[in-house]
């Protein structure tokens, strides 16, 4: 019996160390979102076409060569000489070489402001992707934390019960006291299956931001401190106005938009380009040498009349390029705000965090002293009721206020534009390594 029961002891140790094992953290869970994340992926694809704007441009300023096969029927009226008729075949070589395009100069110096846009915008969707990985962690694991905190909460309602019915049987207690407490077991009972519930959303929440089936979660050490901050509010509020992802990317677009006006007022000035073409043409049906012609040419293009489409184009941009300002603007304006509301939730969720640890920690003593009372009935048993419910909403609270404070913490470095892998790994850290992991 003895070998038996180590057997079945060592079992259970090593079924708990392969749970341990296959707890995913913060970095793991994070980077898997990234990698399956499909906005992520859609703007990985939206940078590369950007990338491609400068090829594409340099395009227009190079030589474009062309060339070709035709075959030609000729037919030569010369008085007083009898009338020829004949085929030709031949091939053809042109070359054009713009000296001066000011829109294709335009297009080419926009081209560069379109590629850093377009990595702009892949860093921004990169940070929010990461957001959305770690509220998938942090609600999961809050989550688990409701289902053990109802689970204790409905505990404590069940023993306090099992007190009233005992004082009850000894005519200590009323018809009263009995009901209340079967109304806050009932109460509790919903609380944990509510509890329940929302556990299994927050875990299909984690497997879509990932990809993969559901695994047990690193959890944060129950003391563990939220990091501080180094500067105040009116610095990252600052920091945030010109240094924000949507800010620089908004930017950027009225500075395109800006070209985009240049390139419109262009489409009025002259066109410089070289031209030529060789064509050799071989002699069909012996009526005609074979003829070769060259031709080099400067061309100056200079447009006259367009019916006004020039004109209308220009003031179209324009009224663009201000639409691009005034967005800018609105996301410089919209950065700061939420930069100080960040930093404003992570001040109050640290403080309350701190506060709710000493209520939690006195309402414990508090519960613990009405509980003594109430057994020597110097209390009532809506007294020791009231004192679990302050316990146990305190708990709640705290809970919550430790993970909204590492959000916030994290949702203030990506309003300036700094939130990386690298804060990921840094708070991954903050977890313990690889603590006990409920099998919850």
């Amino acid at each position: 019996m003895l070998k038996r029961g180590l057997g079945a002891t060592a079992l259970l140790v090593l079924l708990g160390t392969t749970h341990l094992a296959q707890a995913d953290d913060l970095s793991t869970v994070v980077q898997q979102a990234l990698d399956y994340d499909a906005e992520l992926g859609q703007a990985r694809a939206a940078y590369e076409a950007a990338k491609l704007s400068v090829p594409i441009a340099r395009a227009g300023l190079l030589p474009q060569i062309t060339g070709g096969w035709g075959r030609a029927y000729n037919r030569i009226d010369m008085d007083p000489y009898p009338r020829q008729t004949y085929w030709q075949s031949g091939w053809m070589v042109n070359i054009t070489q713009p000296l001066f395009d000011w829109s294709k100069w335009t297009a080419y110096r926009q081209a560069d402001y379109i590629v850093a846009q377009g990595a702009v915008d892949l860093a921004a969707a990169q940070q929010k992707s990461i957001l959305r990985a770690v509220r998938a962690y942090f609600d999961e694991l809050a989550a688990e934390d409701e289902v053990k905190r109802s689970g204790e909460y409905l505990k404590a309602i069940e023993a306090q019960r099992d007190q009233v019915r005992r004082k009850r049987a000894a005519g200590e207690a009323t018809l009263i006291d009995e009901r209340e407490i079967d109304a806050a077991r009932e109460q509790a009972q919903l609380q944990a299956m509510d509890a329940q519930e929302e556990l299994g959303v927050k875990r299909r929440a984690v497997q879509q931001a990932t990809g993969q089936p559901f695994v047990a979660l690193t959890p944060l050490p129950a003391g563990m401190t939220p990091p501080g901050l180094t500067e105040g509010q009116e610095a990252w509020a600052e920091q945030a106005k010109t240094s924000a992802y949507e800010v620089q990317s908004k930017e950027l677009g009225w500075k395109i938009a800006q070209f985009d006006s240049a390139k419109a007022r262009a489409a009025g000035y002259p066109v410089v380009s070289v031209t030529g073409s060789y064509t050799p043409a071989g002699a069909a049906g012996g009526y005609s040498r074979p003829t070769t012609t060259t031709v080099g040419m400067l061309q100056v293009q200079v447009p006259l009349f367009s019916g006004g489409e020039i004109q209308a184009r220009v003031k179209q941009s324009l009224a663009q390029q201000d639409k691009a300002e005034q967005t800018f603007n609105a996301a410089s304006v919209q950065a700061e705000a939420a930069a100080r509301d960040d930093h404003a939730r992570y001040v109050r969720e640290r403080i309350r965090s701190e506060s709710l640890t000493h209520l939690v920690s006195t309402a414990d003593e508090s519960l613990q002293a009405t509980t003594v009372g109430f057994k020597v009935g110097s209390r009532a048993s809506t007294d020791v009721l009231r004192a679990i419910d302050t316990l146990y909403t305190a708990k709640r609270d705290l809970l919550r206020s430790r993970y909204e404070a590492l959000v916030a913490f994290l949702r203030l470095k990506a309003d300036v534009a700094t939130l990386s892998m690298e804060d990921i790994d840094s708070m991954n850290a903050l977890l313990g390594g690889s603590p006990e992991v409920s099998s919850r």
